[in-house]
């Protein structure tokens, strides 16, 4: 793993940093961490607060008020907390100050010291299973993100390779499906894709139900579904731009399917709607990649997975 140290605060402000020890924690670690805050205006600060975030928190651990601080005064403040034991990708420590100038308005500094750890394949735990059409697939599992290894050929019309992490009998005839697509690394194939899937069932679609929803390494969002019942591919909407991380989701009601995408999660966009006939009562949902390698076997992608949840509506 690599540890890179980023410190970002405003330029008429102090100076914040974080460090650890050990440097470079594994998982499972109890680590002490340290945020430094310096003072380097010409004036003092007024009414600092010190806010310690731990790896995977949303909201600080430890809030610490440290008063006034005059011009040149650095104030250290210690924390122990352990590295997470299920994790891979960036890793931060967090330290986020919040301060008075001159008794005006707030201003603030943050800082991270953040741990890179390798995604390597771990296998998937309950309630998840895995399914393969595609050569060198491999699973993990990690926090609340899943990662795929595949390889594999199209994802579509007379293929269907993919590796697939899914949900078995999640969906019901009303209901959600949706992940963030982290990332899509691993080839230069430009057509090479990652995202979500329902069918019936994904280890057999000629059962019916059919559609998925991805984000190719460059050629944008894909929703195709399968309009006839025989398992493969056969309608296609979608286009544009890619850009990852980027969340999927997808809307089944009855037995029509709606594709919907966003940047932020917050506002979505329709890619489109389709009908399919086969779709029976309840099915699986899943995240799937795909290489779509044309020089076969071709290369393996990794592709990493957050927030994959499957709702009734």
């Amino acid at each position: 793993m690599s540890a890179v140290t980023d410190t970002a605060f405003d330029t008429l402000g102090p100076t914040l940093t974080v460090t650890t020890e050990p440097a470079e924690p594994a998982g499972g670690d109890t680590v002490t961490a340290t945020a430094a805050l310096t003072n380097d205006c010409l004036f003092p600060l007024k009414g600092a607060v010190l806010y310690l975030i731990d790896p995977g928190a949303e909201t600080a651990t430890r809030t610490i008020p440290l008063g006034g601080l005059r011009p040149g005064a650095t104030v250290t403040r210690r924390w122990r907390t352990t590295m997470p034991s299920d994790v891979a990708g960036d890793v931060s420590f967090t330290a986020h100050a919040v301060f008075d100038v001159r008794g005006r308005s707030s201003d603030c500094a943050r800082a991270a010291k953040t741990i890179t750890v390798p995604y390597t394949p771990n296998g998937v735990r309950d309630p998840y299973r895995t399914f393969s059409t595609a050569d060198g697939s491999q699973y993990g599992q990690f926090g609340t993100q899943l990662a795929i290894w595949a390889g594999g050929r199209d994802l579509s019309g007379g293929t269907d390779e993919k590796g697939v992490i899914y949900l078995p009998g999640a969906t019901s005839t009303s209901c959600m499906v949706q992940a963030e697509v982290m990332s899509l690394t691993g080839s230069d194939n430009p057509v090479a894709k990652s995202g979500i899937a329902i069918a019936d069932d994904l280890t057999d679609p000629a059962k019916g139900g059919y559609a998925v929803l991805t984000m190719s390494a460059q050629y944008g969002v894909e929703f195709m579904t399968d309009s006839d019942g025989d398992g493969r591919l056969d309608t296609w909407a979608g286009g544009g731009g890619s850009s990852h991380p980027c969340w999927l989701r997808l809307v089944r009601s009855g037995t029509t399917v709606t594709a919907y995408t966003t940047g932020n999660g917050l506002a979505w966009d329709e890619v489109g709607s389709a009908t399919v006939p086969s779709a029976g009562g309840t099915g699986d949902a899943g995240v799937v990649a795909s290489a779509v390698n044309t020089n076969y076997p071709g290369t393996t992608i990794r592709s990493v997975f957050d927030h994959f949840t499957v709702e009734a509506s």
